[in-house]
């Protein structure tokens, strides 16, 4: 498995000289962008930074990656097959709940219903439907109530694409956010 190291500082009872460095090995899964169009490359590196915030804000082990080689790995790729709605599909590769490897299949293109008629889903969006793939990837099979693993998410377009979000059962979406039941399975499958 991949790894990328970290620094965590800890702190020791009276006696010691002040702050100490520890090292921490947090596991690396990597991203492969194959080609998948235009606009899920920016979608896909930003959902990779903001849940890598996430991760790291809520002690969960593990740090997405889109440069390197090695598994566990995420091939990213679109399916025409997915039509009408705004999300995806994985398929994960375990062995003992452990990930080898996963498959993110995305639309095409992804489509929302304005007043003024369907157009094209803003980059917010795209960001929301990636994100909730790569932590399905990452080992949330089931749905939540709420936050990103939501589902089906309500779209809300915006007066522009902009302006676009999902609606998680109350929670807009971006930014990404995930509930507490999301955060402890994460942390127990990444430590």
């Amino acid at each position: 498995m991949g790894a990328m190291g970290s620094e965590r500082r800890s702190q020791f009872g009276a006696g010691t000289r002040g702050w100490l460095r520890k090292k921490t090995v947090m596991a690396a899964v990597y991203v492969d962008l194959g080609s998948i169009g235009s606009k899920w490359p920016t979608a896909c590196r930003t959902a990779v930074a903001h849940l890598n915030q996430l991760f790291t804000q809520n002690s969960i082990g593990v740090s997405l990656a889109l440069i390197g080689k090695g598994d566990p790995r995420i091939a990213v790729r679109t399916d025409p097959s997915i039509k009408g709605t705004l999300h995806g599909h994985t398929q994960t590769r375990t062995i003992s709940g452990q990930l080898l490897s996963a498959v993110v299949s995305l639309p095409v293109k992804a489509t929302i219903n304005t007043p003024q008629g369907v157009r094209e889903a803003g980059a917010g969006v795209l960001e929301v439907i990636v994100a909730h793939e790569f932590v399905h990837a990452l080992g949330q099979v089931q749905h939540t109530n709420s936050h990103l693993m939501y589902s089906p998410m309500s779209p809300v377009p915006g007066d522009s694409p902009a302006g676009d979000i999902l609606q998680g059962n109350g929670v807009n979406l971006p930014p990404l956010a995930l509930a507490p039941d999301t955060v402890d399975l994460l942390q127990s499958l990444w430590p």
